[in-house]
Parts: C-alpha cells; structure tokens; sequence
C-alpha cells in the first residue's frame, strides 16, 4: 500500500496527540522531515520517529499499523486523503474532520467524530462515549459526514448534533441525541434511557420502541414513501430500513418545543 507507514516502536507509555499528522500534512514533507515532526506526548513534544518507525513515502494512504488506546486525535482535522489504523485508538479520533476517510480497525475512546462537518468514520469496534458529540463547552456537535460504528456506542451520542449521519450497528447508551438540533441516528441495537432528551429537530431510526422522556408523543403508523426515496441516495439508510414499508413515530422533547422524531422501523 503506497504511502506513509507509522508502526509504534513499543506501546506507548503516556499520551500521545497525532492531531498534526494527517495526508495533507505530511505531503509536503520529505520522509526525514517527517520523522522528525513534532508530536505531543506526555508533558511535552517529541519527533514521530521517537515513536513510531516511519517507513514509505507522504504521497497516498497514512497508514498506521498497530492502534494503541493512548493515541489520541487519530485524524483530528482531516479534510481529504485517507488514514486507516490496523488497531484501537483512544480519545477524540476525527475530531473536526471536514473530509476524507479515517477507517480505524478496533475501538475508539470518547469523542469520536466529535464536531466532525465532513468525510467518513468506519469503526469496526465499539466507540466510548460523546462519539458525535459537541466538545466540552461547545454547542455544536456533528454537522455533516458519516459516521458509521460496527459496534455498540457509548453515552451521549449524538449529543447536540446539527447535521450528518451516525450508523451504530449495535446497542447506543443512555442519553442519545440529546439537544439534537438536525441530522439523522440510525441504531440497530438497544438504546439506553433518556433519548431525545431536549431534541429540536432530526430523526432517530430504531428497531423496538426506546425509553423516551415525558415530552414525546406517539403519532402512530405513517408510510415510508419519502424516506424511501431518500435512502436510495443513502445506502447505510437503505440498509437500514430494508423492505419496511412504515414506521412509527414518535415526536418531542415537545416539553422544548421540539418536534424531533424517533421513528421505529
């Protein structure tokens, strides 16, 4: 695979932040100038190749070869090319992407695809908690892109969400989409309680009716004609949905003045 390959020298022993090393970045660089960029680690800053073997060349794939849970912002600012880690990462993975693909083989920590506007997440493994999210302080999560979580997702995703697809192919903890102002939440696992909590706007798709706040109301059984159309332009939707033909939906946190909606497919 051509491109640029990180392989860690041993695990790590403090945190590292790989926010700066994205395909953009390193193409402008030689492969010893990028062996020696700085990267924070621990309490300070060292050279890449301190840590990990650098081999290939900056043009085409960052490969990644073995993840570790103590690398964070794995792909934090990626706007175009691909990163793909052969392992786990830790915390805030994607944050802010704009474009490209961050395909990541095993689990992530908290906060991934947080605020992302742009590109592609595949997770294979379970994502902690705030994936999709809005950063601490912030009122903005995810607004645009797709990401797509082949485990179970932890807590508050989704949480402030303003645009964008998530997919979560097995369970989702408690507090899903909660302040949801716009975008979409497909789950086809459980879902922990307190969903929806002060949602505005989006749509949630699920396969057995969730524990909702007081603040939703059953609208009962509606065809699924335009949503079907709509699929056909998403297939993680598409694959969704399947051959329904409608859903149930419930609408809230009408207790905000929201009209978001969970629909039961």
């Amino acid at each position: 695979m051509a491109g640029l390959h990180l392989k860690p020298r041993a695990p790590l022993a403090a945190r590292a932040d790989l926010s700066g090393v994205t395909p953009a970045a390193l193409a402008t660089l030689s492969l010893r100038e990028a062996e020696q960029l700085a990267v924070p680690y621990g309490g300070g800053r060292v050279a890449l190749a301190e840590l990990f073997f650098v081999e290939g060349g900056p043009d085409g794939v960052l490969l990644i070869e073995i993840g570790d849970e103590r690398l964070d912002h794995v792909g934090a600012g990626l706007a175009s090319g691909e990163i793909i880690v052969d392992g786990v990462v830790g915390a805030w993975a994607g944050l802010g992407m704009s474009g490209g693909v961050l395909r990541i083989s095993g689990a992530a920590g908290a906060y991934l695809g947080a605020e992302m506007s742009g590109g592609r997440i595949e997770l294979n493994g379970a994502a902690g908690d705030h994936a999709g999210a809005a950063s601490s302080g912030s009122r903005r999560g995810m607004s645009g892109g797709v990401l797509a979580i082949h485990g179970s997702a932890g807590a508050l995703l989704g949480e402030r969400q303003r645009g964008g697809l998530i997919v979560v192919a097995g369970d989702a903890g408690e507090g899903l989409a909660t302040d949801m102002i716009a975008g979409t939440v497909a789950v086809g696992g459980s879902i922990g309680p307190r969903l929806g909590r002060g949602m505005k706007r989006g749509t949630v798709f699920t396969h057995a009716v969730p524990e909702l706040p007081a603040g939703f109301a059953d609208t009962g059984s509606h065809d699924l004609v335009a949503l079907r159309l709509m699929s056909r332009r998403v297939p993680e939707l598409g694959a969704f949905i399947g051959a329904a033909t409608h859903a149930r939906r419930l609408v809230g946190d009408t207790l905000m003045g929201g009209q978001g909606e969970v629909l039961v497919v």
